[in-house]
């Protein structure tokens, strides 16, 4: 591992705004630092562009990016830091294990921001949009709550359409090509890193939400 990325991982698990789903009474810090209210999660943040960005527009709302990785969370977790974003935070945690340190019915709506499409149909489990993740979602969602999926890939939006309707879900909206729209709510027209890449590209950007 390279030794900025090493230095990366070990400075964030220090950070007051950083949860680590290893760490001892983390569920209870969760917890204390929720205060009651519902939370704003984004899945696979990253660098957490959605985060940062929710946060700053609704400064009364609490927001928690969550990433697998460390070493993607600390950049968002330091910009937060240094701008005293104090409605932010984060958490390292891997989705399946959502439901065991986020509070029931705790979340009033999910952003799944560019996750990795896993084209493979061996691969299909992984996908964030599966069966498997909505059942830990639907535990942590508060009702009427609501996840919203942005990508840039075919076969993962028609998948997620598909899955809405099996599992008899509600589609709020959808669209194939969100830019072309004339009617976007100021949390849609975020620009994430990658999804200016993939506008560079020439590709289209696909919006899904949708709820139990």
């Amino acid at each position: 591992m390279p030794r900025k990325k090493h230095e990366k991982i070990a400075a964030v698990r220090t950070f007051n705004n950083v949860f680590d789903y290893k760490h001892a009474n983390v569920s209870e810090k969760i917890k204390n630092f929720l205060n009651g209210k519902t939370v704003i999660v984004e899945l696979g943040c990253g660098h957490a562009d959605y985060t940062i960005n929710l946060a700053k527009m609704h400064p009364r709302k609490i927001f928690i990016g969550i990433d697998r990785k460390p070493s993607r969370i600390y950049n968002g977790a330091k910009f937060c830091k240094e701008n005293n974003i104090d409605n932010a935070a984060f958490m390292i945690c891997y989705a399946e294990k959502l439901d065991e340190f986020l509070p029931k019915e705790s979340i009033s709506e999910i952003w799944i921001t560019f996750p990795d499409p896993y084209p493979r149909r061996s691969s299909m489990k992984k996908r964030l949009t599966h069966p498997r993740f909505l059942a830990i979602y639907k535990n942590i969602l508060a009702k009427k709550g609501v996840i919203n999926l942005k990508t840039d890939d075919d076969t993962l939006y028609s998948y997620t359409l598909k899955v809405i309707e099996e599992e008899k879900m509600n589609l709020i909206h959808s669209t194939n090509d969100l830019y072309s729209s004339t009617i976007m709510n100021e949390e849609e027209k975020f620009l994430t890193k990658y999804e200016k890449q993939h506008l560079a590209e020439g590709k289209k950007i696909k919006l899904i939400k949708f709820s139990f």
